[in-house]
């Protein structure tokens, strides 16, 4: 459990286990806690590496900035270069799955495989369902998540001004292009569940325009869903590849 200076934040991380480097992005507003049952599987044949993301878990908010996935993206290009990775696969879970694909798209030399559960390209890419909830959900109504409250330096009173400050995020992004979908050349592999707020039309559309991409639709399933056994054969199977 470490932390790294990172652009203007105090970045959180845990490193677990040896081998090519693995990163794990989490979803909007959790924290590595969502990863906990998949980091000492993973950690068997990757050094595995957890990020908690601006005003996420023990990273701090910084209020000056607003939250865009690329910046996001970004500050994980700066946290590789900090730790001196050069490269590393990705698994990322709904937002972090989207940070995910915007570092595929802006910086494929950082990336050598990437795996998403639950993210979507565009807004449009959610449910009805899920966008009106998007657009209507007051944040200063909804209940402090009990590992915010336990874990956030900035204190459970802030849950509501950092949900605010998503949300104004939510409702816009992202917005990736069929073009820079299209220019993602690393091995790819898309995870959706079958009752997931991404649609699977959205999800097998994106499958469709990534070159070369995977696509795992699991039955009776909803959003966040991490099938491991089969984003292990895709990571190994997309390493021996390389090879």
């Amino acid at each position: 459990m470490s932390y790294a200076a990172v652009n203007s934040l105090n970045m959180y991380f845990e490193d677990h286990g040896e081998g090519a480097p693995l990163l794990l992005l989490h979803g909007g507003s959790g924290t590595a806690e969502y990863f906990s049952e998949a980091v000492p599987y993973f950690a068997d044949w990757f050094r595995v590496i957890v990020v908690e993301l601006m005003g996420h878990g023990r990273t701090g908010d910084d209020v000056d900035r607003s939250f865009h996935y690329h910046d996001m993206a970004e500050d994980m290009v700066e946290f590789m270069r900090v730790l001196g990775i050069e490269s590393a696969s990705i698994l990322g879970y709904s937002d972090g799955g989207i940070v995910g694909l915007d570092m595929a798209i802006h910086h494929p030399d950082l990336v050598s495989k990437l795996a998403v559960t639950g993210a979507n390209s565009r807004v449009d890419g959610y449910t009805a369902e899920a966008q009106e909830s998007a657009r209507t959900f007051v944040a200063g109504e909804a209940p402090v998540s009990e590992a915010y409250a336990r874990l956030s330096p900035d204190g459970a009173d802030h849950w509501p001004v950092f949900l605010g400050r998503l949300q104004r995020m939510w409702v816009v992004e992202p917005s990736f292009t069929a073009e820079q979908l299209r220019s993602i050349g690393i091995p790819t592999l898309l995870i959706v569940g079958d009752a997931d707020i991404v649609t699977p039309e959205h999800a097998v559309e994106m499958f469709r325009t990534i070159p070369g991409a995977q696509l795992c639709v699991v039955p009776n399933a909803g959003h966040g869903v991490l099938p491991n056994d089969t984003i292990l054969t895709f990571l190994r199977q997309a390493a021996t590849d390389e090879n």
